[in-house]
């Protein structure tokens, strides 16, 4: 059984080091299907050669339903 005082607490927070609305704070993103690939040679390029890095950021923040889910999720394993 979820404990609704446990789960409050976590959400206030989760609010509170997210300061939404804000320029401080903490953002809580969904992973999904990270892939951490490295931008670094292993050897430097040949003189005269050109190295071209394209950069494509995309994130996706769960909304509070999906962060409330996450939540009990949590909460049902830590009480099992």
């Amino acid at each position: 059984m979820i404990n609704l005082k446990e789960k409050q607490l976590i959400r206030e927070f989760i609010d509170y080091v997210a300061h939404d609305g804000e320029s401080k704070g903490y953002v809580l993103l969904d992973k999904g299907n990270f892939d951490n690939t490295s931008l670094f040679h292993r050897q430097a390029p040949p003189k005269g050669d050109k190295t071209l890095i394209k950069i494509r950021f995309e994130m996706y923040r769960p909304d509070d339903e999906e962060i409330d889910v996450q939540i009990e999720t949590f909460l049902k394993k830590r009480s099992n």
